[in-house]
């Protein structure tokens, strides 16, 4: 009887855990800063615009530039967007951040090997400092500047049209990734500014938390310095304003996801994922084996299955809980941590 009781404990704790805290309707985590600072996104927060940007549509020797300001947060240990553009449901091109890495996330054309998907800068987000960033694009090599210095030249080429579609600020529009950090200007131009201007334009930022509209550079620009009420104004030439709505939601949620990179917060959220099944494997291998008389291997096997079913169900549900991630990597973690709970009765027998 008591173990009875635990282990239904044990499977209302896995639900429980699996779908807590029961948001299907989240709020969406942001707030303004003092003093100008930006706009703070506190992992589950999203600005984004409702059409898309420009397209340059290809010209031949196109050139275009993104400006980004932002603060990472103090200990961070995900992998998530910052800023993306949303073109039919992919995204075209992503600033992110990586624990303490800097990354670009497109469609860049090598020379040789296979065509890259995203290029890093190790170790600048370490901090919680602002970061002036610079990204400039063209058919021959791309440039980050950081803090109005060049970083990184990659010789990789991009089609200029890539740096459109629906503009998103925040988390990441596709995944889970929960970016918690502040955001003070965003700019998407037709046009690259040189290094000697885009140095100049960092000091002009340092010093007035603002910059002038350079007639060389169209495009729409976003300062997140002031509130104006459900949405952030386009200070530039073209391009739409950002909305700020009152609820969070993915803008494409995944269904059973298998995760395209792995950090240490991976590694945990496994390790997590088995320990918390080998107990729902141990108690409910001994609950079937007592309440059903079946052989040990084919209680194992039911086990197996039945964890694959709850654990199958959760992640299912997960998709229409928009701080809630369906991820492959957990229902094939949960199976083996319900598989080893099931080996631990067998020993036990």
């Amino acid at each position: 009887m008591v173990a009875t009781l635990l282990t239904v404990g044990i499977w209302i704790a896995i639900l429980v855990t699996g779908l807590w805290p029961f948001n299907f309707v989240a709020e969406n985590r942001i707030r303004w800063l003092a003093s100008g600072a930006g706009l703070h996104f506190d992992g589950y927060g999203q600005v984004y615009s409702s059409v898309p940007m420009f397209s340059t549509r290809g010209r031949d020797g196109a050139e275009t530039a993104v400006e980004l300001v932002f603060t990472p947060s103090k200990s961070y240990n995900d992998s998530s967007t910052v800023f993306s553009l949303l073109n039919q449901d992919e995204v075209s091109f992503a600033i992110g951040q990586s624990v303490t890495d800097l990354f670009l996330q497109g469609s860049f054309a090598q020379d040789v090997g296979k065509p890259a998907v995203k290029l890093w800068i190790d170790d600048v987000c370490g901090h919680a400092q602002e970061l002036f960033v610079t990204v400039t694009l063209d058919t021959r090599h791309v440039d980050v500047y950081l803090d109005g210095q060049l970083a990184r030249s990659f010789p990789v080429s991009t089609r200029a049209d890539s740096l459109s579609g629906r503009v998103f600020v925040g988390h990441s529009v596709k995944d889970g990734g929960q970016w918690s950090g502040s955001v003070a200007r965003l700019a998407i131009f037709e046009g690259s500014p040189d290094a000697a201007e885009i140095s100049r334009r960092y000091e002009q930022w340092t010093k007035t938390r603002h910059l002038d509209r350079d007639v060389n550079l169209r495009g729409a620009a976003y300062e997140f310095v002031t509130s104006a009420g459900d949405f952030v104004r386009n200070v530039g030439e073209i391009g739409p304003d950002l909305i700020i709505p009152k609820t969070f939601r993915l803008s494409k949620p995944t269904v059973l996801e298998w995760p395209d990179h792995f950090n240490r917060s991976m590694v945990v959220d496994a390790v997590v994922n088995i320990a918390g099944f080998v107990p729902f494997g141990l108690g409910t291998c001994l609950c079937l084996r007592f309440w059903t008389g079946w052989s040990i291997s084919r209680c194992v096997g039911m086990t197996i299955l039945v964890g694959a079913s709850v654990s199958l169900v959760i992640e299912l549900l997960q998709v229409f809980l928009p701080t809630r991630d369906s991820s492959l990597a957990d229902l094939v973690t949960n199976i083996m941590g319900t598989a080893l709970g099931a080996g631990v009765a067998v020993v036990g027998k």
